[in-house]
């Protein structure tokens, strides 16, 4: 058994790894640190495991020909997932994607003050409510706050919608931090949570 090639059991394993960290990087605000903390790891024993056992069955012969190729695999997929990790890319295209319905639930939540948990988009957006500012506790009119849940995120994490004005950056020592997305758009990140 060791002496063969990882197989199909295997790939679905990394690629699933892969795959939740795109997911997590999906989100507002993702944590780049703890992204690193926990992913560098796990990529690094799956890779060395992967690494380990196609040499070892390289050596024993046990390899076929038609499964050369297997080698690159792991290695495709840690440099597909780095790229996008580092062009932003998976949050930009859930974003985008997904920006015209954050709108609609954005307007809902002015006209009524708050908002039922609903799917925006291929966002699960929950408490919405008009934006309060952290300092003055002042509402902005027409503005929109409201979280993004999911399975792969701790809370916290949401978007803010501001016609007018921006988040006070003074908030900030309450524990939250912001980032302006684009037009209207920001995204906010409370207290470090977890995974």
């Amino acid at each position: 058994m060791i002496s063969k090639p990882p197989g199909l059991p295997f790939l679905i394993v990394f690629s699933a790894v892969a795959a939740i960290i795109l997911i997590r990087a999906s989100y507002p605000l993702w944590d780049e640190i703890e992204m690193i903390l926990i992913g560098i790891p796990v990529g690094l024993i799956l890779l060395t495991y992967w690494a380990g056992r196609m040499v070892w069955a390289d050596h024993r012969g046990t390899v076929p020909d038609g499964l050369k190729y297997r080698w690159i695999l792991p290695f495709f997929i840690s440099g597909g997932v780095m790229l996008a990790l580092f062009t932003d890319a998976p949050f930009w295209i859930r974003f985008t994607i997904s920006e015209s319905s954050l709108e609609a639930y954005a307007k809902a939540v002015t006209s009524s003050d708050k908002a039922p948990c609903q799917w925006a988009g291929l966002y699960h957006v929950c408490g919405g409510s008009r934006y309060h500012d952290g300092v003055t506790d002042e509402v902005l009119p027409d503005s929109a706050r409201f979280e993004v849940r999911g399975w792969f995120l701790g809370g916290g994490k949401g978007f803010i919608w501001l016609p007018t004005g921006e988040p006070n950056d003074i908030a900030g020592e309450y524990g939250e931090s912001y980032s302006h997305l684009k037009d209207r758009w920001y995204g906010y990140a409370g207290p470090r949570g977890g995974w």
